[in-house]
């Protein structure tokens, strides 16, 4: 049994002995870590899921306590945890065969860019006095990260219709530390935001670690709606609007540009800042962000992580120059500095112009897997997928039974696919499977066919 499932079931026994009634409190992350002798990492993890069962809930400014009352309930190591941690380490080390659940593109298409000999390269210029790569840093760096990249930035969201200066990108180890500088700057425990669902499963996590209150905006397959958000802007007075309006994680979809200029106008009339995440960019043609040069306040993330290799920890925040310095002294404050041998690795591959081919060759691969996937699934009755962005990974599509139980029907048939119950930041509305078009294959249409819409 792991540290974190220990730690759950203390918390658990307690409750089911009477000891922890509704209402109680527990301890903190700090105390349950020091009396039990592990990392509040940990005990972290053990909340989260502790949360996602709700054997407890989180007060702001207060602690943990006591949730509903579910004393009758079977312990919890009886039935398999599978929260959104639960996820996010699967995709890393999950070794089935056949990978619908799986965010990235197959590593064998990614292998293709030759990596290593750009490492490489990178690893020469360390040793080089030449004037032609002086620009390569040899100790922590710009504290923005590395200057040269961030003007081959400047250029790709230029061609992209967005207008920015080296100024105004701050580079990071990727959409995930950006989205953890932003929390971190801008809100604090209690503070409201808002965020889509189902929508990004990570960025829940890190809200929650904050103890921000979170309100929900459903994202359906024709967008938001304008009347809906703009209650809730009311109710709620949010600080932040989480967005992703391109090849949605984990839907697919695209928000329409009448749909944007809606939510553009509520979040500049009632000052909300959009957090617009953006992953795939670089595999897009079209204008990077529809909101970034409009009237009301954006913070625009993106990341080469996702198109250009999982190794490859460099993403970027495009903000206002005040926001910007800002963030980098955080940056600073909790990582230093990110990696200028990663970034100029970056600058590598986008100098050479082996981005470009490497991207034009995704694209194309794309689209043919985006037809293939969609034309296999609709051969299935009952099944109907959303509207998808070929530029993205995924597909997303509602199912008639328990999400959780045909995760673990595909992992007893050695598939690894991921339950759309994850993506909602709150009880989900519906079942639902998230399946990466990239992975889909006979083995995968014929137990989604037979095991989960019950045709033989």
């Amino acid at each position: 049994m792991k540290k974190f499932e220990e730690i759950c079931l203390i918390v658990i026994d307690d409750i089911k002995a009477g000891r922890k009634k509704v209402g109680d409190k527990i301890p903190s992350i700090r105390a349950m870590a020091e009396k039990h002798k592990v990392s509040k990492n940990t005990v972290i993890t053990a909340y989260n899921k502790l949360l996602e069962q709700h054997w407890i809930k989180a007060l702001p400014k207060s602690g943990f306590y006591v949730g509903e009352d579910l004393s009758n309930t079977p312990m919890l190591n009886a039935t398999p945890f599978y929260t959104g941690i639960d996820l996010l380490e699967q995709q890393m080390v999950n070794q089935s065969h056949h990978k619908p659940g799986a965010g990235r593109y197959p590593k064998e298409y990614m292998d293709k860019l030759n990596l290593e000999r750009y490492l490489g390269q990178a690893s020469d210029r360390f040793g080089s006095e030449s004037a032609e790569v002086a620009h390569f840093d040899r100790g922590n760096g710009d504290p923005a990260g590395n200057v040269l990249l961030r003007g081959l930035l400047v250029d790709i969201l230029s061609r992209r219709a967005m207008t920015v200066e080296s100024q105004n990108v701050l580079l990071t180890y990727g959409t995930n530390h950006s989205l953890d500088l932003i929390i971190r700057h801008f809100l604090t425990s209690g503070d409201p935001v808002i965020v889509e669902s189902p929508g990004y499963y990570p960025l829940f996590s890190k809200l929650e670690l904050h103890q921000v209150a979170i309100n929900t905006i459903k994202r359906t397959k024709l967008g938001i709606d304008a009347n809906h958000l703009e209650a809730l802007i009311i109710k709620s007075q949010p600080k932040i609007l989480f967005l992703q309006p391109f090849a949605q994680n984990p839907m697919g979809t695209d928000l329409t540009s009448q749909n944007m200029a809606e939510i553009q106008a509520l979040c500049t009339q009632y000052n909300v800042i959009i957090v617009e995440n953006d992953p795939f960019l670089l595999a897009r043609d079209d204008a990077a962000s529809y909101f970034f040069n409009q009237t009301c306040p954006v913070i625009y993330v993106s990341s080469f992580s996702k198109t250009v290799s999982a190794s490859i920890r460099c993403g970027f925040v495009v903000a206002s120059k005040s926001v910007i310095k800002s963030l980098t002294r955080l940056k600073m404050i909790t990582v230093i500095n990110t990696s200028s041998i990663m970034e100029n690795i970056l600058n590598h591959l986008i100098t050479s112009g082996a981005l470009t081919n490497h991207l034009q060759a995704l694209k194309h691969l794309s689209a043919e897997k985006s037809a293939t996937a969609i034309t296999q699934l609709n051969k299935i009755d009952g099944l109907t997928l959303y509207p998808h962005n070929p530029s993205g990974n995924f597909l997303w599509f509602r199912i008639p039974m328990d999400d959780k139980k045909a995760v673990e029907a595909a992992k007893n048939n050695n598939i690894f696919i991921a339950p759309g119950s994850l993506f909602f930041p709150s009880d989900p509305t519906y079942f639902a499977l998230r399946v990466n078009k990239f992975y889909i294959d006979k083995t995968t249409v014929k137990f989604i066919k037979t095991a989960i819409f019950n045709h033989h």
